[in-house]
């Protein structure tokens, strides 16, 4: 009786290590918010890899932009969170002339009020509403949005409760436009 037990024991304890030990193929890497480089995208990029536009904004007004979709994409098709995909000539341009619109779109502090962002187009689409508990009316003035990276000429505004979790889902895209991404 006292043998099987140690070896029942002994058993959890390999399979708590192993399970520890292991990695998850869903991790994604870590990536830099601006990464510098001469890739030039464009929407064709991101529909090769899943993306699935569901809107074409105008970009008249988001300085120096060329295009700009609202999409949707996930390595489960069942569980695709939504982006914002900003395309400029260069990474320069997306640099000088994005960063503004996308701190303006993103986090906590986002500017997404009707007749308040630099930028109207998209703003409506970027609210998330949630209710307070108990609560009977929603609050629409949440970005669903909480970070952006740059790539090359493209900025990809990313869903998420907060920086890290869009930062994740940017990433995890990423991966699949840019494999070398990924560290093996």
């Amino acid at each position: 009786m006292r043998k099987s037990s140690l070896l029942v024991a002994l058993f959890l304890v390999a399979l708590v290590a192993i399970a520890c030990g292991s990695s998850s193929e869903s991790e994604t890497t870590a990536i830099a918010k601006i990464t510098p480089s001469e890739t030039i995208f464009s929407l064709t990029d991101l529909t090769d890899v899943g993306f699935k536009k569901g809107k074409t904004f105008d970009v008249e007004g988001l300085t120096g932009a060329t295009d700009a979709y609202l999409g949707y994409w996930g390595i489960d098709p069942y569980d695709r969170k939504d982006y914002e995909a900003r395309f400029y000539p260069s990474h320069a341009d997306a640099v000088e002339f994005g960063v503004v619109f996308a701190d303006e779109r993103t986090g906590p502090d986002a500017v997404i009020k009707s007749g308040e962002p630099m930028w109207e187009e998209g703003a409506k689409e970027a609210r998330a509403c949630t209710r307070s508990a108990g609560g009977d009316s929603s609050n629409c003035r949440i970005s669903k949005y909480g970070d952006y990276v740059i790539y090359g000429n493209m900025i990809l505004v990313c869903q998420g409760r907060d920086s890290a979790t869009a930062l994740e889902q940017c990433a995890a895209l990423l991966e699949q436009l840019v494999p070398e991404l990924v560290t093996g």
